[in-house]
């Protein structure tokens, strides 16, 4: 029984958003073209200036909720909330447990983020120094669950399933304040067959990388599932775990079917819209908008499934 629930249940949530935000917002600019990229002749400032503001609020909340989370696991470790400050258990924590040399590492990459982040320069450079950063601090995040679970090659499956469930996963809805921003500046820049034409071509490169990383979430998750219950999913249906599991899904079913209608719906809409009706792109923010809180419903089921028993 844990000592502390849900402080660390907040400190999971707020750390996996943050960290799913440095990784996708980047990680859109990024494979967006070089001048929306670079905020230059033809692009997006605004919202490149946007995503800029976003991450540095990102980077730091990740610092702070991952050494709260530490703080968190360590409290219910030593059973004592003096742990936190206490030389000896801090000792043992950062080098007598399995993930106290993850912890240190991942400690200095949330430093590392923090700098990047606030560094003068802007657009395209800290876009691609986050990336690498914010994907290993996701990867790193399955030695403080289940993956960890068992040992040898099953145990590297298990982690290596997770990264690819988590990468996918940031990579779509972490991207969706970045694309979110892009389609507000289109808005604003009035009606006209260039703005049309590059809300498309940002739609089209978006909707590209999330298929992609759909699919790799709905495999991983259904293998991660698979090890949890040992490759009976009918466990799920009589656990918390299950429980916690199956809402889980239907927030990503929703969030799915939000992504059907903005891809075949809204889009085709835009594209044969007259340039004086283009109220698509309206209600494709409204639509992303709706996306982004659900997003955050599913990193809040998969803080809570981290610290919850698989059924056995």
């Amino acid at each position: 029984m844990l000592m502390i629930y849900l402080p660390l249940v907040i400190a999971r949530w707020i750390h996996f958003a943050s960290v799913f935000v440095l990784f996708g917002s980047s990680f859109f600019w990024f494979y967006q073209r070089a001048e929306r990229s670079l905020a230059g002749p033809g692009g997006l400032p605004r919202a490149v200036r946007a995503t800029d503001i976003l991450l540095r609020i990102a980077a730091p909340v990740a610092a702070v909720s991952g050494v709260a989370w530490l703080a968190c696991i360590l409290i219910n470790m030593a059973r004592d909330f003096h742990s936190i400050i206490d030389p000896e258990d801090l000792r043992l924590f950062f080098f007598e447990t399995p993930f106290g040399t993850v912890s240190i590492f991942r400690l200095a990459l949330l430093a590392i983020g923090v700098v990047i982040a606030f560094m003068p320069e802007h657009g395209r450079w800290r876009f691609a120094a986050l990336v690498p950063v914010s994907a290993i601090l996701l990867i790193t995040q399955a030695w403080f669950g289940h993956s960890v679970d068992g040992k040898g090659l099953y145990r590297g499956t298990m982690i290596s399933v997770y990264a690819i469930h988590t990468i996918a996963a940031a990579a779509w809805a972490g991207g969706l304040p970045a694309l979110l921003f892009a389609l507000i500046e289109q808005c604003r820049s009035g009606p006209s067959e260039k703005a049309r034409h590059s809300t498309l071509d940002i739609c089209s490169r978006f909707s590209l990388m999330a298929m992609v990383a759909v699919t790799l979430v709905v495999a991983s998750g259904i293998a991660n599932a698979g090890f949890r219950v040992a490759g009976s999913f009918l466990k799920l249906f009589d656990s918390n775990y299950g429980d916690v599991l199956l809402k889980k899904i239907a927030i990503v079913a929703a969030m799915l079917a939000l992504a059907y209608l903005n891809r075949f719906v809204l889009t085709p809409r835009l594209r044969a819209a007259p340039l004086k009706g283009m109220t698509q792109i309206t209600w494709l923010r409204y639509s992303l908008a709706i996306d982004v809180v659900l997003g955050a419903l599913v990193l809040g089921a998969s803080a809570i499934l981290g610290i919850t028993m698989p059924p056995q």
